[in-house]
């Protein structure tokens, strides 16, 4: 692991050093910045290029460390195999009752929710631009993924602790956009850090049981950034905590249902999760 440690290395340094680079640019020398390129929108190409930043340390990091070989297995995770389609509709019955729980939650416990003006095609529609603007999916799909998690289970040989960081450094990683008022959080970050990490834990299941199937990674980010998206909720505080709450019952219940019939997994490693299929 100590000749592995320069990837991390790497991919921390270009991951963070893009989007900590231009947030603290705009905090520093905002006024001054700003009427340059212009006010730092999430639609901005500096942005862009920041949120999608750790996407690009990880495939520069694996450029570094196998060239086009491993770039070629790493693109290749985006493709399930056949024994992964199960997971599919599975995760989708998962995230509408996400969906759900968060709406009838917000109902029980008084919260106010936004009106559902959306016709079924609307919806359609809004849902599959969420695919191109969430900038989770493909921004981070070959970063926190595809590169952090399996090689923090190299490290620990502990899926808990591995995704559990691989969250942490997650939630890390998005502080500047909570600290530049142009992109307009309406959330709690220490509850987002902590979402991140709950829900990463919960989908290291589903990455380990694949065999690192990277495509699964960005149709549940999908799923579960949609609901907002569709006006389902708003995604405030009192939302990230039932939202927290859902993937901690989820992680035990995927632990549990594992547990009893018995389906066993091995952890996906780095780099050696390229080659299992």
């Amino acid at each position: 692991m100590k000749n592995s440690n320069k990837y991390l290395a790497l991919y921390l340094g270009i991951s963070f050093g893009c989007c900590w680079g231009v947030g603290l640019a705009f905090i520093l020398f905002g006024e001054a910045l700003t009427a340059v390129v212009g006010e730092l929108t999430l639609t901005h190409p500096l942005a862009i290029i920041a949120l999608y930043s750790p996407s690009i340390a990880g495939l520069i990091t694996y450029a570094a460390m196998g060239g086009m070989d491993a770039l070629k297995k790493i693109l290749f995770k985006l493709i399930p195999q056949k024994q992964d389609l199960f997971w599919f509709p599975v995760l989708f019955v998962v995230f509408v009752l996400f969906a759900a729980s968060m709406h009838y939650g917000c109902v029980l416990f008084g919260i106010s929710l936004p009106k559902m003006t959306y016709s079924i095609p609307r919806m359609i529609i809004e849902a599959l631009r969420n695919l191109i603007e969430e900038t989770g999916l493909i921004g981070g799909v070959f970063g926190w993924i595809g590169f952090l998690l399996p090689f923090f289970q190299s490290k620990f040989k502990s899926q808990t602790k591995s995704a559990l960081l691989t969250g942490f450094i997650f939630g890390l990683w998005v502080l500047p956009g909570y600290v530049i008022s142009s992109f307009g959080t309406s959330t709690a970050y220490p509850f987002y850090v902590i979402q991140l990490m709950a829900f990463i834990l919960f989908l290291s299941y589903v990455f380990n049981v694949t065999n690192g199937n990277l495509l699964l990674y960005i149709f549940t980010f999908w799923l579960m950034a949609t609901g907002s998206r569709l006006k389902f909720y708003y995604f405030i505080p009192s939302v990230q905590i039932m939202q927290i709450s859902y993937f901690i019952i989820g992680t035990i219940v995927i632990h549990t249902v594992f547990k009893k019939k018995n389906i066993t997994y091995t952890l996906q490693t780095f780099p050696d999760f390229l080659d299992n299929k």
